[in-house]
């Protein structure tokens, strides 16, 4: 009898090794790319990546098939990536406090890209798993409502209205956040 590749099947007859060379195999990239576009650089997306692979293998017996692997996945390598983005913002605070002695100016305190971004994904990280991850996958990923269906499982018509109430809350905590009109 033939070996299935299925990750789903490898994963609900307990078979971990296989399972997690077929994830490695069929999703690393696709996970780098996500640990990328919360973290911005390559150097700490792949370290997240890292970090949600040994997660991902120490946790491969809690995986229940109630979801598509990739989205389990995918939100072990999203929590990685955020736990590395809180590490940096904490050391950059610490950067800062070392600084007391320096003159800083208001203008010094402007908003830049990268505080704009970190802003978006603490946004992000506040919205329910399934609208973060739709947003995330449709937004960042720019992948098609029919792709992210067949990743999840989920219809296309349940992946609209998550993403487009991630986008109201989304931009409705930004305008706030950010002092928009």
């Amino acid at each position: 009898m033939e070996e299935p590749k299925d990750i789903k099947s490898l994963l609900l007859r307990q078979q971990w090794e296989a399972s997690f060379y077929q994830i490695v195999e069929q999703y690393s990239e696709r996970l780098l790319y996500c640990a990328i576009s919360i973290l911005k650089s390559e150097t700490q997306a792949q370290d997240a990546l890292q970090e949600g692979m040994i997660s991902i293998w120490k946790n491969l017996h809690r995986f229940e098939g109630k979801s598509h692997p990739f989205t389990w996945c995918y939100s072990i390598v999203r929590n990685a990536a955020l736990t590395e983005l809180k590490r940096e913002n904490r050391h950059k605070s610490s950067d800062v406090d070392s600084l007391s002695h320096a003159a800083i100016s208001p203008v010094d305190l402007k908003w830049d890209g990268d505080e704009i971004s970190k802003k978006v994904q603490e946004v992000l990280a506040k919205l329910p798993e399934k609208q973060q991850m739709v947003f995330e996958l449709r937004y960042y990923q720019d992948l098609s409502f029919k792709d992210i269906s067949e990743l999840t499982g989920t219809s296309t018509g349940a992946l609209k209205a998550n993403y487009h109430h991630a986008k109201i809350k989304m931009e409705e905590n930004l305008i706030g956040l950010l002092n928009l009109p």
